[in-house]
Parts: structure tokens; sequence; C-alpha cells
């Protein structure tokens, strides 16, 4: 029941044969196009191969062995969006539609993340984690062309990226270094999961009830672990950034569920498909919606209104709230309106469902209910306290820092091209030029929120397990430099606070 994970095809599949695929499987099928017959004659066969050349851009070898392909066929994004579902589940990828239908249960990454992006375009997402081995897996898959345009396109990577990436795979490489390699991760998480159950466990202890302050600083201790998980076991699993098992990725990210309330699914659809993909990019990236008349200010675009004065006074205060948002924002995007801003979000799983609902269950049970019920000489308002100071925490700390690397006044805010309706600027480019790093040199800053204080480092590199990625960071300023991209450094977590708070 994988919930989330950054890998969407892996060359060892290169060799799998061709004889399991079906008409819901193959590569080459179209349900708008029959089957045709292999070509019976040397100039057929030059004839078709020229075809498919043109159409894919790839050689016929990238076609699994024996397989009979179709004519190519015009995809729209009707038919693309509909293929959304376990039976049927398609992706675009620099305007090419493939079907992974039946490759989604042998993906080494997990099914889940496939039937997430069935029916939407996931080039940014399949390119992030792949390279040329990977895009000649996706070949075999093949349907058509995207005729329409879902979402903006980047351009090719440039040599900025080129470079890069061979920078930091040669890094790795010198350093015998497996980038999501970290025992020490597993014994951060082994040592909060103890905390979480010893603070919950003396919260309710006879001698901490007879004092006010060990009490309520239990509480806050609690937000603070919560915080904790959200930034390590959420953040890890949703990118698959530590080890190679998917079954660990989806326990992972599974504990938002049952330790913070909130789903980690909806949590993939906003921070891996969207917020990653298109990093502060006005009605793509979910994580810097706004309304019309929001109650703060984080980009220009955004009208001018007189209380926008104050937001720096009151707009932590209004983080507050955020958990409760979104747990009651979980029940409708999940199952009545079914999106997470501009993307839609496919019908769950039973295993998804059960991890929904029974998380739910859990964080409410193990918060409210058993104090209430298990513990008589307690008063429910103490009870009820607890839960809204380590609430109010957990939502206050965990929204500050995952505004303050983003929403902030220094960095880059990418608009549509209004001619060709693309991002004009190159992928990797965006990513450092869209990200305010801070506390470089602070090890328990790093530590405590997760690494993600080398925030550029981590939107490049999200499958690099996080005690890697200051090892890199030094090779991605050095070649920002070089190539002249902007890359942004606040010297304290509270300057890149204040950059938020202050739009």
């Amino acid at each position: 029941m994988s919930l989330a994970l950054p890998v969407l095809l892996s060359a060892k599949h290169l060799s799998q044969p061709a004889a399991e695929s079906s008409d819901t499987d193959s590569g080459c099928f179209s349900e708008s196009v029959a089957r045709e017959s292999s070509p019976e004659t040397e100039e057929e066969a030059s004839t078709e191969a020229t075809l498919k050349r043109k159409a894919t851009g790839r050689l016929p070898s990238a076609l699994p062995t024996g397989e009979r392909c179709p004519q190519l066929t015009d995809v729209s994004l009707e038919q693309l969006r509909a293929a959304n579902t376990p039976s049927k589940a398609w992706v675009a990828v620099r305007g090419k539609v493939y079907n992974l239908t039946k490759f989604a249960a042998r993906h080494p990454g997990g099914k889940a993340i496939i039937l997430m992006g069935a029916g939407k375009d996931v080039t940014p997402l399949f390119e992030t984690a792949h390279g040329p081995l990977e895009e000649r897996t996706l070949a075999k898959f093949l349907v058509g062309t995207l005729v329409g345009k879902e979402v903006p396109a980047f351009p090719v990577a440039d040599e900025f990226s080129r470079v890069l990436k061979a920078r930091v795979a040669a890094h790795f490489k010198a350093e015998g270094i497996d980038p999501k390699h970290s025992p020490v991760s597993f014994l951060r998480y082994g040592l909060t999961i103890v905390l979480l159950a010893i603070v919950l466990g003396l919260q309710w202890h006879p001698t901490v009830q007879n004092s006010a302050l060990a009490f309520w600083s239990l509480a806050v201790l609690y937000g603070c672990l919560q915080v904790e998980v959200a930034v390590s076991f959420v953040h890890d699993g949703s990118h698959g950034s530590i080890g190679h098992n998917p079954r660990i990725w989806t326990t992972l990210a599974a504990l938002h569920d049952f330790i913070n309330g909130t789903s980690s699914v909806l949590w993939i659809y906003q921070h891996v498909l969207s917020h990653h993909c298109y990093t502060n990019i006005e009605a793509l990236d979910v994580d810097i919606d706004t309304s019309d008349k929001d109650f703060r200010r984080m980009k220009d675009t955004q009208a001018w209104h007189s209380f926008y004065r104050f937001q720096a006074l009151y707009v932590p205060f209004v983080y507050v709230l955020l958990g409760t948002s979104v747990r009651i924002g979980d029940v409708f995007r999940a199952f009545v309106d079914r999106t997470r801003g501009t993307l839609t979000v496919n019908a769950f799983s039973w295993a998804q469902c059960g991890v929904f609902w029974g998380g739910k269950a859990f964080f409410f049970a193990s918060r409210l209910a058993l104090p209430f019920f298990l513990l008589p000489g307690v008063s429910p308002w103490k009870v009820l306290g607890a839960f809204v100071v380590s609430d109010a925490v957990f939502s206050f700390v965990f929204g500050l820092i995952s505004q303050a690397s983003h929403a902030v006044d220094c960095v880059e805010w990418p608009s549509v091209d209004p001619v060709t309706g693309n991002i004009e600027s190159d992928w990797m480019r965006l990513q450092v030029e869209t990200a305010q790093d801070y506390a470089h040199g602070s090890a328990l800053t790093t530590f405590l929120v997760g690494a993600l204080n080398y925030q550029a480092v981590h939107h490049l590199f999200p499958q690099v397990a996080q005690p890697h990625v200051p090892g890199i960071a030094p090779i991605v300023i050095a070649t920002a430099k070089e190539f002249g991209v902007k890359y942004t450094i606040k010297p304290t977590l509270w300057a890149a606070i204040g950059g938020h708070i202050g739009l």
C-alpha cells in the first residue's frame, strides 16, 4: 500500500519480457487504434521503423522485443485525464503519453505514485529522478502524442543542470556513498517514537498532573515532536529518500496520518506532485494558493489591503490553526471535491482509505478519547487544553518552517509565458532561484529542521537522504555561481522567517 514514491521507473526493468503485455498493458496500445500485423517485408519493416522513429524520437529498439506496435495516435487532454484508475493508468511526459497500467505493479518505486500521477503530465517528477536508461524503459509504453497542454512545459535541461548532476553523481561515487543510505536517520526515527510514547505517558501520570509547569511543558514538547515527525519521517517517506524499499517509505509517510492526523496521500499531492514540480508558479504550486482577500500577502500578484501592514504581528498566530484546517480539509479534498489545487486527486485505494480513516481515528483517540475515558479523574478541559497546546505548537512551528524557504521576498516567482504557455527557464535553475537557504553553519538547525535549511539542494536532489544534503551543498553553490544562478542564503532561521512574515 505504498503511499508515495518519487521514482517512476527503473533501469533494471529494461530486460522485462514483453510477454506479459496485454491490451491494457502494452506500451504501444491505444484503445482508439486497432493492432496492426507485423510487417511482412523488409520494405514494410523499414517504413514502420521510420514512422516510429519520427513519432517517438527514439529508435525502435527501445520498444519491447517482439511487441507489435500500432500506428501512434493523438491523445486528447480529456482522454489523458480519464486514464487515472488502476485499470487504466496513463501519464504524459514531454508531450508523449505512456500506458503504465501493468508496469505500476512492478514499479520499484511502488505502485501508488504511478496511480497518483495517472491522468496527469508528470514530466518534472519523472525527470527529477530518472536518466537515459529509465527513459528507454518508458518508451516501451508509448501510446501516442498529447494534443493540448495540461501544464506549462519547461525547456530541456541546460548546461547548468547537466554539469550539476554530473558533479553530484561524481561526488557520491568518489566517496563511495549511497545517497539513500542513512543508518543515522533510522536511529532518529526510533528515538522520536520512543520520546513520543514517553511524553504522552508522562503527561497523564499523577505526579505530572500536580505540576502545571510540567504538564504544559510536556504538551509543548509533544507538539515539537510532531514537527519532528513531519520534517523527518513524512518528508523522507514522501520523497523516498531513505533506503530502497517502498514499504519503508509508505510506513514513514503514514505517520503523518497517525501522529499528526493529516493525510499523507494528500500531502504527497501537495508537496511532491505540486510544490516540488512547480515551485512558486501561480496556480500550479499549492503552497502559494491564496484567496482574493487572503489573511496574508506573500506574492506581488495579490491585491494590497491595509491590514497587511500588520501581518508580521498576526500571521504567526493564525498559523496555530493550520493542523485543524488541514484535517477538516482532508475529508473534503479526498472524497468530495477530489482536488488539491489544480491537481485531480485520484480515487484512494482501500489501503489508502484504511490509513486515512485509521490514522484520524488513532490520532483523536490517543489525544482525546483515551485520556478522557481511561483517566476518570482528569478534567475534560485539561485533556482538551493539552491537545490544543500541542497542536498549536505543531502548526505554528511547522507552518513557519514550511513557508520560510519559498514564500519570501528575495526569491524568484516564475511566470508562464503568455505567448508560448511555457516556463522559459530551466527547471533546475529555478529550483535554486525560488528557494531561500538559511543557517548553513548550524548543525543544530540542520538537525531540527531535517536539513530543510538547505532548501535549494533538497529541491534539486529530493531523493538524497537528509544527512548527505549538507555535503553536496558546496557543489551546488559553486556550480550556481559558475553559471550565474542566484543562490540565496540567510544567516539564521529567524532571518529567513522575517522574509516571510514581513511580505
